[in-house]
């Protein structure tokens, strides 16, 4: 009942459509009868015919368009689950992305299946991508979820196959076509064979009833054919084409609807996948740019030095580095504000990209560091000129409010031929280049050059040197710190000492000048601190979390960003024991042109709650306006003022400078080299109350120091 209601308002509908196939038989009457009879037929076959193509292609033209939709709405939200696990979006949001992609996949797969039914070539190559990108996309959600740089990283990497099945969806469409065509041409092939046997038929009627049959078969080919040029054009890649017959309320009209809503569909896909292209554009600029300044990040910067690196021997060797610090920097900040610093930054930054050539690469790797990278030619290597050029950048002044901000800068130059080792002593020598330069008047640079004298010899000592801190030669002994007024060990200094395989134990006074020499300071520092930060675990197993430890650390480490960044992650690593650790720098910091660099990064060791120790204070380099301005939290007294006590009046007035000014300023006092009773009773009386020295005992391996202060009693004094 259902069924002849519905072929009662298809015929209702198509009205028009059957009054012009009826005209012939009407005109021709009785004697035309037979031959309406047979036309009528005739055209009745050609519209089932063109029906049936229609029929059975329609559900493969939406199929095959709804893959590469499907692929798009996957690619695009998996982008933005990668944006949003990267900024640490979660709950319902990102719960119904998922949901939204899994669901997808199977869209897929069922879109995919009904193709595969419909016998298409080029389906087993479309399921085969379908697979791979299945797989990609299950394994990019899942590290999105665990890792979001590795999901990020992981979703990038599955474009190639996402690209590779849109290909294949794309051939199979033209599959699609191609057999509609065929299917188009089979129909008017019989169509024309049935018009051949309808004129034979007629001959006896006369042409009239011929010209009115072709007459009323157009009323059903020609737009058939409009509608199969319109699907042509679409599949083409013409979106703009219009869309004929969808205000007709017959049979084509459906039609056209239909072809009219596949025209929407794709219009929606290409504008999610331009959508696509350009979010991905932005994220590759954000990825790979600083957000301050506008040129390469350190992220960048890494990627284009392992390129350079990794090219033939000689384009890697004529790598040219250059390290350049801005000097007079934070008075800028402290002066006239951040935004005064931002804008001093992105005007130099401009201008240092200004001076590079094209193919060099200028990049912000610090606070107010940049990293520049120049691949050159051996021949046309002069420093002079080089660093010249990118200084003469940063003297102009910056226009800011009405005011003219001047800064320097110091610009330390390397070319990678001239460094023996890889790419960690390449980057070693620009900051130890750096650092000379920083101990020069005004902007200045410094060129990292190899004695060519000395250079077999100090190859063998570096090889030695890198050897030792690598197999753990270098360890730490501990000095005991104690409190003078009860003899208990609070804490202990951190010492290294080199277990040479030849030459036995050999101390700092020995090995440390060589470690400078050879620039390997950030290294050795690295394994020193590594060490310490890990002792003090051993010291709460044995039940004293109340001992801090404490270790020098080389000023050319401190003042380097990527000096600090090292000592910065192992306490990312070690947040608990940062409160407990004390590093040991000494007083020439505070005259260094490194200084506001050191002072800045001292700042950020202790936002991470690390204490910072003057140590050897009183040796005359320092100030008290270096100490109102410099991050400190104990004062350590040289030891060559210690043991004066007794013997020199002038010098115990000294310490009781010492002693009186830092504890006004809240700082902990600590004299080093307390030897004898005298010594020490002098120094409580003056209100010290904690002091180191061969009194106490020498430095101890990490076992000695553990039974030291598993006893939990007072040291024993000596001298």
């Amino acid at each position: 009942m259902l069924a002849d209601r519905s072929r009662f308002r298809i015929r209702f509908s198509n009205w028009s459509i059957v009054v012009r196939v009826m005209a012939a038989p009407i005109v021709m009457l009785v004697t035309l009868a037979l031959l309406s009879f047979v036309g009528w037929q005739t055209l009745k076959t050609q519209r089932a015919m063109i029906a049936a193509g229609y029929e059975e292609l329609q559900p493969v033209l939406i199929h095959a368009a709804n893959v590469p939709q499907e692929l798009a709405r996957i690619e695009a939200h998996l982008y933005k689950l990668s944006a949003w696990g990267q900024i640490g979006v979660e709950g319902s949001e990102l719960e119904s992305t998922i949901k939204t992609i899994n669901r997808s996949l199977r869209t897929l797969k069922l879109d995919i299946n009904a193709l595969a039914g419909a016998g298409l070539a080029g389906v087993d190559e479309l399921q085969s991508a379908y697979g791979d990108y299945r797989k990609n996309t299950k394994n990019a959600m899942q590290l999105i979820l665990r890792n979001a740089t590795l999901g990020a990283v992981a979703t990038r990497g599955g474009h190639a196959v996402y690209l590779r099945a849109s290909e294949a969806a794309r051939r199979i469409s033209e599959n699609a076509r191609m057999r509609s065509r065929a299917r188009t041409a089979a129909t008017i092939e019989a169509a024309d064979r049935l018009a051949r046997d309808f004129i034979t038929a007629s001959t006896i009627a006369g042409l009239l009833a011929i010209v009115i049959s072709l007459a009323a078969a157009r009323t059903i080919v020609n737009p058939i054919h409009v509608l199969v040029r319109t699907i042509r054009s679409l599949l083409a890649g013409d979106l703009a084409v219009t869309v004929p017959f969808i205000s007709r309320t017959d049979e084509f009209g459906r039609i056209a609807q239909s072809v009219k809503a596949l025209q929407d569909v794709l219009i929606e896909n290409r504008a999610t996948a331009d959508q696509h292209e350009v979010k991905q554009a932005e994220l590759e600029y954000i990825a790979t740019h600083d957000a301050l300044t506008g040129v390469a990040n350190r992220k960048a910067f890494d990627t284009f030095m392992n390129a350079a690196l990794a090219a033939s021997p000689e384009a890697a060797g004529a790598l040219v580095y250059i390290l350049l610090d801005l000097d007079g920097f934070k008075p800028v900040n402290d002066t006239y504000g951040h935004d005064a610093g931002d804008a001093v930054l992105k005007r130099l930054a401009k201008r240092l990209e200004r001076s590079a050539r094209p193919g060099d690469l200028v990049a912000r790797i610090g606070g107010d560091e940049f990293g520049i990278l120049l691949p050159m030619q051996d021949g046309r290597y002069d420093p002079e000129a080089i660093a010249n050029r990118f200084l003469d950048s940063v003297r102009a002044p910056v226009a800011f409010n009405g005011q003219e901000l001047h800064v320097g800068a110091s610009i330390g130059i390397v070319r990678r031929s001239d460094v023996e080792g890889g790419t960690a002593a390449f980057i070693a020598a620009a900051d130890q280049a750096m650092y000379i330069a920083k101990q020069e008047a005004g902007p200045s640079f410094h060129a990292f050059r190899p004695n060519s004298a000395a250079m077999l010899s100090d190859l063998a000592e570096r090889q030695e040197l890198e050897a030792a801190i690598g197999s753990g030669e270098f360890v730490v002994c501990y000095q005991p710190k104690v409190d003078l007024r009860s003899g208990a060990v609070v804490g202990f200094e951190g010492l290294a000492r080199w277990k040479h395989p030849v030459r036995g134990i050999l101390t700092p006074a020995i090995f440390l000048s060589q470690i400078g020499r050879l620039g390997l300071q950030r290294e050795f520092s690295e394994v020193i601190a590594r060490q310490v930060i890990g002792d003090i675990a051993a010291f709460d197993a044995v039940g004293r979390s109340d001992i801090g430890l404490s270790f020098n650390l080389e000023d050319s480490v401190l003042a380097t960003s990527s000096g600090v960044a090292a000592l910065e992650g192992l306490l990312a690593a070690h947040v608990s024991v940062a409160p407990r650790l004390t590093l040991e720098i000494t007083e020439k910091v505070f005259v260094s042109r490194s200084s506001a660099a050191i002072r800045a990064h001292a700042v950020r060791l202790t936002n991470l709650g690390v204490r910072i120790a003057v140590d050897d204070f009183g040796t005359g380099y320092g100030t008290l306006r270096h100490l109102r301005a410099f991050p400190f939290h104990e004062i350590k007294i040289d030891r060559e003022f210690i043991s004066c006590i007794g013997q020199d009046r002038s010098m115990e007035v000294i310490i009781d400078g010492f002693i009186s000014m830092g504890t006004g300023l809240g700082a902990d006092i600590v004299a080093e080299g307390i030897e004898t009773e005298a010594q020490e009773r002098y120094l409580v009386q003056r209100g010290c109350h904690f002091g180191q020295g061969y009194r106490y005992g020498i430095a101890l391996p990490l076992d000695e120091a553990l039974g030291l202060v598993r006893r939990g009693a007072a040291v024993s004094r000596t001298g």
